[in-house]
């Protein structure tokens, strides 16, 4: 299987400077339609490649295989002078550089967007880092939970009277900001085409986690009000929660507005909760008696097994959901039918599984070709063909540990 020569991002070259999950994921998904991605690691190797749960072959992680796909890996080391220079030849030949060090540490190198630019004036650069390139905490080190605290995420995740919990995926930061890297990526590259210059995307990893704080910001600057954890249930309507069935499985029910209580309503059997003169006939009604109303509708779920209620919900058109597991997830038709997983070889003898491009172009999908490379296998076909290097050259390289 190949790369469609229709890929959207056909022609486009990455260097992939980064590590870890979040700007590698933003070259991940310019791969996945086209891109020809060189993953750029020290001769020691990306850590992500020793993160997680081990794969067949020991340099790559199950993580690395699912993060890195459609890349070849190159071993160079940016901290050395020949390293730096072998670096700033292939972005004279390259459209986009992702990095993801910590602000100041490309600049050390000589890597600074200054010389790069010099090189490529067409370069396009992502620079994501836990805090972004300027104030007063730029230099501060995170990772993804690092970003849940930060962007106020993790102060409203959790039951009311427990501690802070991790917001579901424990890196999900990571790949809300690679999918907001990715967008940056596309937006300059797009705009390349008018002016013929490249210029820097500069994402925070804890910026794109503000986004999915929907209007708690704008309420805390209207009026003061600070919001707090909630479980699962939500400030502003109900009943709106995760509730236990007879089965001792679990669904979730969304009720945004007065119609979906209605239905719901019908659904339990209990249409006389949406009448007109009830105390739950409109939202701010059900906010106020939250308890009563949540306590009727887990009483009702509670009689019935996950099934039933979901079939019961689903014939009146009400918001809900199982809540499934991986398994349960792996094995869903639905997911079967939107083709949502994908299998590929690893490169050791064996195969993984991975989550299929989203989202989905009717006429240049994107595509899995390879899972994550094998450290250093594309270094010396790389600096042969774009860089015209010698056997002699990358022989001496090598005895030097630049590669």
């Amino acid at each position: 299987m190949s790369m469609s020569e229709e890929s959207v991002l056909s022609g486009v070259v990455v260097l992939d400077a980064a590590t870890y999950i979040a700007a590698p994921l933003s070259a991940s998904v310019l791969a996945e339609f086209g891109a020809q991605v060189i993953k750029i690691e020290h001769p020691r190797g990306d850590p992500l490649r020793r993160f997680g749960t081990k794969g067949t072959s020991p340099d790559a992680s199950m993580q690395w295989l699912n993060e890195n796909r459609n890349k070849r890996s190159v071993t160079l080391d940016l901290s050395k002078p020949e390293g730096r220079d072998l670096f700033i030849d292939l972005a004279k030949r390259a459209d986009v550089v992702v990095e993801n060090f910590r602000p100041g540490t490309f600049e050390r190198w000589g890597l600074d967007w200054e010389t790069l630019h010099a090189a490529n004036r067409r370069l396009v650069m992502l620079r994501l880092s836990a805090f972004g390139q300027n104030g007063p905490l730029r230099e501060h080190i995170g990772l993804a939970r690092i970003a849940h605290a930060f962007s106020g995420v993790l102060s409203i995740s959790g039951e009311v009277d427990r501690p802070p919990a991790n917001p579901g995926p424990t890196s999900l930061a990571d790949y809300v900001a690679g999918v907001y890297g990715a967008l940056g990526l596309m937006l300059a590259l797009f705009e390349r085409e008018r002016s013929g210059l490249g210029q820097v995307v500069d994402l925070a990893l804890y910026e794109p986690m503000l986004k999915t704080m929907d209007e708690a910001f704008a309420v805390f600057n209207r009026t003061g009000f600070v919001r707090q954890r909630f479980g699962s249930q939500v400030a502003t309507v109900a009943p709106t929660a995760n509730y236990e069935c007879a089965d001792g499985r679990f669904v979730t029910i969304g009720v945004p507005d007065d119609k979906m209580f209605a239905r719901l309503s019908t659904a339990m059997s209990a249409p006389h909760l949406a009448d007109s003169n009830s105390k739950f006939t409109t939202n701010a009604l059900r906010v106020k008696h939250r308890d009563e109303i949540e306590n009727i509708v887990r009483t009702w779920v509670r009689s019935h097994d996950r099934d039933t209620v979901i079939r019961l919900l689903q014939e009146s058109d009400v918001p809900c959901a199982p809540i499934l597991d991986v398994a349960e997830v792996a094995s869903h038709p639905q997911v079967a039918a939107r083709e949502n997983f994908v299998t590929r070889p690893d490169g050791a003898g064996g195969t993984v599984t991975m989550q299929a491009p989203v989202p989905k172009l009717s006429r240049t999908p994107g595509r899995v070709v390879t899972s994550g490379p094998s450290l250093g296998e594309a270094t010396d076909d790389v600096l042969r063909s774009l860089l015209g290097l010698s056997n002699a050259a990358l022989a001496d390289l090598r005895a030097k540990k630049i590669i």
